[in-house]
């Protein structure tokens, strides 16, 4: 799998696929929190995701964990570990705004928000990340997103 990752036309590819599935995500989430309750509908949709991740690990490694995965976890900075905390805050974030501000306005605002703080995780290279200078022009960029955003949330 990592070769093909390699091309970057495939990794756009998935990408997209990703935004397209966030944005169901939020929706589908928050329609099931309207019957299932919003905490139990969170519940819900990580111990779907625990399986489908599991699944997809096994996959991975063909059956057989890494002998040294205990060793190598150990190994993992603190901060490595609130990756599930994370995505919890997105999906109950999610479920609780989009019967309010429905979905396009909702995942608007998220998306701005995480591709102006994913320039500033590159410009300061926090979590590990290569450097990748906030430019002039991504500053004029942020501002087009907000404005969007605002034009989203308006209309």
């Amino acid at each position: 799998m990592a070769g093909i990752l390699d091309n970057v036309i495939f990794a756009a590819f998935l990408c997209l696929i990703g935004g397209v599935a966030t944005s169901s995500q939020g929706a589908v989430n928050a329609k099931l929190g309207q019957y299932s309750g919003q905490g139990l509908s969170s519940t819900i949709v990580f111990c779907i995701g625990a399986i489908t991740s599991l699944i997809y690990f096994l996959i991975e490694v063909e059956g057989r964990p890494p002998a040294d995965l205990a060793a190598r976890l150990h190994q993992a900075p603190w901060w490595a570990w609130s990756g599930g905390v994370i995505g919890a805050l997105f999906v109950i974030i999610n479920i609780l705004t989009i019967p309010k501000l429905g979905a396009g306005t909702t995942s608007a605002i998220i998306v701005c928000a995480q591709l102006v703080f994913s320039c500033i995780i590159d410009n300061f290279q926090f979590f590990g990340i290569n450097y990748r200078t906030y430019t002039l022009w991504r500053g004029l960029a942020t501002v087009g997103l907000i404005g969007c955003v605002a034009a989203i949330a308006k209309f």
